[in-house]
């Protein structure tokens, strides 16, 4: 069984979505015994993407410029992108195409057998959350996560859980890491060969264990007041490329 995350973020396209670098996140996943992983950097259809230019480019540059560093330290580092529609985020893992040719989530369908199409948080209380667009394109998904983000008192991967059962989809366990402290509660272990072909079609077999438990809450509220505050940072930044895009 290979220890695997396959979605996680870093700070070398969009800087302000980590404190780590690719080579620490690398580093740190080696240290906790995995197997496999991804940088899954955004990548935006939506507005942001024209008012933050970060979100327009080229989302595999992680993953082209550390996948010798990681195969080194025996990590298989595998191409994956996370993608904001209007319908909300879709994570594409062993995507090797040009995302351009994928600009709206029915463009999905035409996508090879080798890609993973999973529904990142779809029922986190956030915008960029699929949410009810879920049901609506269910037949797109290969695979539900169950993300880390959660504590005993509140855990909003409940109703991806039902959904998941209801239409026989794979619960995918992963960090969606933005901080290294999160690494290591959530994740997925698969029955396949270290290859990434071969993990993919194992989890869409249903050869995957979900490895789950509740985050500490000091780490819990300690994330969420950063994402707050990274926000509001952003704040002025949006603001003025929206007036000026304007």
């Amino acid at each position: 069984m290979l220890k695997v995350d396959l979605h996680n973020h870093s700070n070398y396209i969009q800087p302000w979505e980590t404190n780590y670098s690719p080579k620490e996140l690398i580093d740190e996943a080696v240290k906790q015994g995995y197997d496999a992983i991804c940088f899954s950097e955004h990548y935006a259809f939506t507005k942001i993407g024209d008012l933050l230019k970060e979100y327009r480019k080229d989302p595999f540059a992680s993953y082209k410029d550390f996948k010798e560093y990681a195969s080194k330290k025996s990590l298989l580092l595998i191409p994956a992108i996370e993608i904001k529609y209007k319908e909300g985020e879709v994570l594409l893992i062993n995507f090797k195409g040009n995302v351009k040719d994928y600009p709206t989530i029915e463009s999905l369908k035409n996508l090879s057998e080798n890609v993973l199409v999973v529904a990142p948080h779809p029922f986190f209380k956030r915008g960029f959350c699929l949410g009810k667009d879920l049901i609506a394109n269910i037949d797109l998904f290969d695979a539900i996560e169950y993300s880390h983000f959660y504590i005993k008192s509140c855990n909003l991967n409940e109703e991806a859980v039902e959904i998941a059962k209801k239409y026989n989809k794979v619960l995918l366990g992963t960090s969606d890491a933005h901080r290294l402290e999160q690494l290591g509660y959530t994740y997925s272990l698969v029955d396949a060969k270290k290859d990434a072909d071969s993990i993919v079609k194992a989890i869409k077999l249903g050869k995957v264990k979900l490895v789950t438990s509740p985050l500490p809450v000091y780490i819990f509220v300690k994330t969420t007041v950063r994402s707050i505050y990274h926000f509001v940072k952003a704040v002025p930044l949006i603001l003025y490329r929206w007036i000026k895009f304007w």
